[in-house]
């Protein structure tokens, strides 16, 4: 299994890679690798479909997600 230690999720494809800040809502976020980010929103289009409440579980575009650690 290979893990990105700066990653909050277990489903990284690279030890290496860039991560970057994915918003849960409520001031809440994860710290995910690009692989994390898609796992994370499969889950919540399943949850979505699940529950029949598209708004309650909102999916993230990875590359509109704020590189983590990078200055402004």
């Amino acid at each position: 299994m290979t893990k990105n230690w700066n990653c909050d999720g277990e489903h990284c494809a690279n030890a290496a890679g860039q991560v970057r800040v994915y918003p849960l809502g409520g001031g809440a976020n994860l710290i995910l690798c690009m692989s994390c980010a898609a796992h994370e929103n499969r889950y919540r289009q399943q949850r979505a479909n699940e529950t029949g409440r598209q708004a309650d579980w909102p999916q993230v575009n990875w590359f509109n997600c704020e590189v983590y650690g990078e200055q402004q």
